[in-house]
């Protein structure tokens, strides 16, 4: 099973709301789903205060102090080609940000839609992620962002026939072409004994303990590349 230590969840809104005095560090986390934080329940997609991003919030305030907040942009069914396609660009949102950190979490519906019998218009192949991925990182270290990657996490069941594994192979490349981090959720969950128990029915989401767990990677990667930029806050 899955060892997770004990943490106290404070409630936090999905997203981090500005307030008057911006925080010193601000992290940015765009990805789909499994981002914003859903899990399955009762048959139904809702989203939880017990995902990824609060947990990892709280960890990183507990470490560094208050000033640390994480802005989620987290969009169930979401691309990565939606960043580059939305009507505000992202060259728009980068020039705008006063995020720091920028975090990126996409494969699982880039892959579901690319394993279609009948491709929709949207669908991407392996390569033509590991462009957009790389357009994103390059563009948003242009603007002065410090870019990590992150690997979806594995589907169980039904799912695993969309085939996630090239799109995490093409995160992985494109974080060594390009020298920036990513936390190999993908593979450490694969690691783990029985972790598909700790998914939810639908075997595409994490149950809050899954989530708990993607957070603490996601927590000893920051607090290892980045420890200098948030003790910048005291």
């Amino acid at each position: 099973m899955i060892r997770l230590f004990s943490l106290f969840l404070i409630a936090s809104p999905l997203l981090a709301q500005a307030t008057d005095t911006s925080p010193a560090v601000v992290i940015a986390a765009y990805g789909d789903s499994t981002t914003a934080g859903v899990t399955s329940s009762g048959g139904r997609n809702v989203i939880i205060k017990e995902n990824e991003m609060n947990y990892l919030q709280q960890m990183l305030q507990e470490k560094y102090g208050p000033d640390i907040r994480i802005e989620n942009h987290g969009s169930p069914g979401a691309q990565v080609s939606e960043l580059i396609n939305a009507k505000e660009s992202w060259e728009q949102r980068m020039a705008q940000s006063d995020a720091s950190i920028i975090l990126i979490n996409y494969a699982i519906n880039d892959a579901r839609v690319f394993s279609g019998k009948h491709q929709s218009h949207g669908a991407e192949s392996p390569e033509e992620f590991n462009h957009i991925l790389t357009a994103l990182v390059k563009t948003a270290r242009a603007h002065g962002k410090q870019v990590v990657l992150q690997q979806p996490n594995p589907l169980c069941g039904r799912a695993e026939q969309w085939n996630v594994w090239p799109y995490v192979y093409q995160i992985n490349a494109v974080a060594q072409q390009q020298h920036v981090p990513v936390v190999k959720q993908y593979e450490l969950i694969k690691q783990q004994k029985e972790w598909s128990s700790q998914m939810s029915p639908d075997c595409i989401h994490p149950t809050k303990e899954l989530y708990q767990f993607k957070a603490q990677q996601t927590y000893a990667l920051l607090s290892r590349d980045f420890d200098a930029v948030f003790k910048s806050t005291h």
